[in-house]
């Protein structure tokens, strides 16, 4: 397997139906995850041989509960898979919210071992979710890449620009000649 991406539940607590009218209507969906959908079984393999990782479920359960440890720990037993059928030049993007994101962030580091980290990608909204009469609305999701070994493949992304088009935009030269443009932050 060269690349895997997954859209996991995101410990959301919530109930989730498909639309009436749609092709999946009368499908539900709950994300909310309690020690009864944990296979203790599971616990017990991750803490005889992954200890790392058995180390952050339990640290997660210690500050964010039982229902953020037993999720965590059905995605463990996920990543783990992942990891053994990935190709040493291959790499997961995990896509999830601010819910758990840093959670998982730890989950993969245990999982992959320290330096197999590669971004943190931000996926920013064009419309903020949430309550912003008491705090910050939402208005990203994150997906954290990961990779097997260092020797992962990574394809560079860029387009080239028209010249005519440079030309227009970086129409400025500094005291070096340097070409640059003024534009606008936000």
């Amino acid at each position: 397997m060269d690349l895997i991406y997954l859209d996991p539940p995101f410990n959301s607590n919530r109930d989730y139906e498909a639309p009436i009218g749609s092709v999946a209507a009368g499908a539900a969906f709950k994300d909310t995850w309690t020690l009864s959908d944990l296979d203790v079984a599971w616990m017990g393999l991750i803490a005889d041989e992954h200890p790392a990782i058995y180390q952050t479920l339990v640290a997660a359960g210690l500050t964010h509960g039982k229902s953020m440890q037993s999720y965590l720990c059905m995605m463990a037993v996920r990543l783990l898979e992942m990891r053994r059928v990935l190709k040493n030049t291959g790499s997961v993007y995990l896509h999830c919210d601010t819910t758990a994101s840093h959670y998982l962030k730890l989950t993969l580091d245990a999982t992959f071992g320290e330096g197999h980290f590669g971004n943190e990608i931000i996926w920013q909204r064009s419309n903020p979710k949430g309550l912003a009469s008491t705090r910050f609305a939402r208005n990203h999701d994150v997906i954290l890449r990961v990779t097997k070994s260092v020797s992962a493949v990574w394809n560079p992304m860029y387009a080239e620009h028209p010249s005519d088009s440079v030309k227009k935009q970086y129409n400025r030269r500094d005291a070096d000649g340097r070409l640059y443009q003024l534009t606008s932050l936000t």
